[in-house]
């Protein structure tokens, strides 16, 4: 038979992509498709079926392509998720192996990004990639995970070895003057205390979210006992109107500063040094938790926006760092210490489908252009991630070991 003719069946040229599916993902389903070409469509399935018996899971990665894989039968199949900004318009197609149920889509994104997406089959079937186990908790259910090869899994996320203290949960209730509300949140206790110091302390909005979606006191947990951070006494609060509270909300913040920040130091015994008094929060709830430091400085010395919304009343924060910049030039009583942590994803360009209101990324660059005028400290991030879950998880510690550090 001459070099390079079809071969009769599969089996003949299948070990080539099988022989590489361990050795090179990549290439291996390259050549998968390579070898696909030199057969009729017909007999292509058992090829593709061979594969798969020995592929563990997708999407199959190497240095800076991910490649998406599906298989069934479907008119369409479509990637959507942060890369797009859950945009079903702008999302691109799997190509279709002829004569198989196998779907296809070869992309390119930086060798660390960590993304959340998700399969549009048929135009309208939102569906969890059921070839990959990983998945992450969003404010609308499960998404399925990119996780590129070049991203590293923080420290206080991977399994723990042995047993750690744990710290304990307490629910409380607090009459609200400032919001005319009763307001429930709820305090992580650490298992340990700092010696001969009070406890420092974090307000942390969205609180049931960072309790029940990312599991924050699991993330305490393990950042105490690796000496990343000191005990610390964390004040998870939930919202009730949450597009209010949060819209730079002068009452929100007096409710923070002057009626549940003095509640925990009576409660708790926790330091009234605003420079160890913190408020945190992602999207809005960062937006807000900024807006609250750099008004009641006073109180809270350090703050942290993950994916801050800055975009909504982004003049409002501006002027108010601004002033406060003056008075710190000024210096006398008035002058205040901040110490802040920015973090936001390359891929937040378009929250909620609008690229003006909606671009986070250019939102927070223009408030850290603002913030390196200023002699506050700040540590500023950009990861190639989008407006998720998975972002402020995966940062998390690193806010709270900036704001919190332990001397050497």
């Amino acid at each position: 038979m001459p070099t390079g003719s079809p071969t009769p069946t599969a089996p003949v040229i299948a070990p080539s992509p099988i022989e590489t599916v361990e050795q090179d993902l990549i290439t291996g389903f390259t050549e998968l498709l390579n070898q696909a070409e030199l057969i009729k469509a017909f007999e292509r399935q058992p090829l593709v079926d061979r594969y798969f018996a020995l592929l563990q899971s997708v999407p199959i990665t190497g240095d800076s392509i991910a490649m998406f894989i599906w298989r069934g039968e479907a008119s369409s199949v479509q990637l959507v998720g942060d890369m797009n900004n859950w945009d079903v318009e702008a999302a691109p197609y799997f190509n279709r192996l002829e004569g198989t149920d196998l779907w296809y889509l070869e992309t390119v994104f930086e060798e660390d990004a960590r993304l959340d997406y998700k399969l549009v089959v048929n135009g309208d079937d939102w569906r969890l990639d059921p070839l990959n186990p990983r998945t992450i908790m969003g404010g609308f259910g499960p998404n399925s995970e990119l996780v590129m090869p070049g991203y590293t899994i923080p420290d206080e996320l991977l399994p723990t070895e042995g047993t750690i203290a744990t710290g304990t949960l307490e629910s409380h209730t607090l009459d609200s003057l400032h919001l005319g509300q009763t307001r429930t949140f709820f305090v992580y206790v650490p298992d340990g205390q700092l010696v001969g110091a009070k406890t420092p302390s974090i307000y942390i909005n969205d609180g049931g979210d960072y309790l029940n979606l990312i599991d924050a006191t699991a993330i305490l947990d393990k950042l105490i006992a690796d000496r990343e951070i000191p005990p610390l006494v964390a004040v998870f609060v939930p919202p009730i109107n949450r597009n209010l509270e949060y819209a730079l909300n002068d009452e929100y913040a007096s409710f923070l500063a002057d009626e549940l920040v003095p509640f925990i130091q009576r409660t708790y015994d926790t330091d009234p040094n605003p420079a160890r008094t913190g408020t945190l929060g992602a999207s809005m709830g960062g937006l807000e938790a900024m807006f609250a430091s750099i008004t009641r400085s006073d109180v809270f010395g350090l703050a942290a926006g993950q994916s801050g919304a800055f975009s909504v009343g982004d003049d409002a924060v501006i002027d108010k760092l601004q002033t406060a910049s003056m008075a710190y030039e000024i210096g006398g009583s008035s002058r205040r210490d901040l110490r802040m942590y920015v973090v936001v994803g390359t891929y937040e360009t378009a929250i909620s489908g609008d690229s003006s209101t909606g671009d986070f990324l250019a939102a927070n660059r223009r408030l850290v252009d603002v913030l390196e005028s200023t002699k506050y400290e700040f540590l500023y991030e950009e990861r190639p991630e989008g407006h998720s879950w998975g972002l402020w998880k995966g940062t998390l510690g690193q806010a709270l070991s900036y704001l919190f550090n332990l001397p050497e």
